[in-house]
């Protein structure tokens, strides 16, 4: 008999760790019913969820530290609840995983631009802007005080190192978002926490 996986993509694995919360142990029946399934269809709370998310990330931190900031500014939550009662509270709080990936890659994208002069905040805001900032490239150049050709030149470089090269005709090169996502899909499918390609065609 096959086990079933909890979950069908990488993608909807990392969500969910990512997403977990402590607070899901004191979650209401009303909170349970309404939370939408994961994966394929199994809602995990309470301890069984923790220690699922714990796996996943477990699997995530075996891999290289680019793979792994990657994967986390693609999958991890921009922002997360706050609690804290203050006035000026607006319930919301900026998610310092999301921010630490979204540092750390900043960083290395110097080296995607040496020989060109590279302002801290344009790389920040492009590398952002690639992992779903609502930001455009006229708005980064004129926040930083930057020619929109640099903002442009340097956007697109950033991408294809992200994303990989996209040219009709042509084996394109692929990006680190992809080389990470083969890493992921290969751990997570041997942990038999996502399902693997021949399982779902079944």
């Amino acid at each position: 008999m096959t086990e079933e996986r909890l979950f069908d993509s990488s993608h909807a694995a990392l969500v969910f760790a990512f997403n977990y919360s402590g607070q899901q142990y004191q979650a209401s029946a009303m909170n349970k019913a309404m939370t939408p399934a994961i994966g394929s269809g199994k809602g995990l709370i309470g301890v069984d969820g923790a220690a699922q998310a714990g796996m996943i990330r477990n699997e995530l931190g075996m891999l290289p530290e680019l793979h792994q900031a990657v994967l986390t500014a693609r999958c991890a939550p921009h922002d997360v609840r706050c609690d804290c009662g203050r006035p000026c509270c607006a319930a919301r709080r900026p998610n310092t995983e999301w921010e630490a990936a979204i540092i750390w890659l900043t960083d290395r994208a110097m080296q995607q631009l040496s020989g060109s002069f590279s302002h801290y905040r344009v790389r920040r805001s492009i590398i952002e802007k690639i992992f779903g900032r609502k930001v455009d490239l006229v708005q980064i150049a004129e926040d930083c005080g930057a020619h929109r050709n640099t903002v442009s030149a340097q956007n697109a470089k950033l991408k294809v190192w992200i994303e990989g090269e996209r040219k009709k005709g042509l084996t394109a090169a692929p990006g680190v978002e992809s080389v990470a996502w083969l890493a992921i899909d290969g751990r997570l499918k041997a942990a038999g926490m996502v399902t693997a390609e021949e399982e779902a065609a079944a």
